[in-house]
């Protein structure tokens, strides 16, 4: 599957290809754009970004298509 994370406010998209939930994914660009990809298997760290850094999981009732976004950092991630 293919996941776009798009920062809402500098319009950056990173593009992820992998079997991961757009949870994950949003995760995934937070560690990319913080220059720390030594932790990205890292469980514990993943753990602690989640819990700083909420992530909230939805659907839209317009398309019906899944998304996710993290208020905190900008962030926005959907299927395409």
């Amino acid at each position: 599957m293919k996941t776009q994370v798009t920062n809402l406010l500098t319009s950056e998209e990173l593009i992820f290809v992998n079997d991961l939930s757009l949870t994950e994914n949003i995760v995934n660009a937070i560690i990319s754009n913080s220059k720390t990809t030594g932790n990205l298997l890292n469980v514990e760290y993943r753990e602690k970004i989640k819990k700083q850094f909420p992530i909230k999981e939805s659907v839209s009732t317009i398309t019906g298509r899944a998304f996710a976004y993290c208020e905190a950092k900008d962030l926005h991630a959907k299927f395409i």
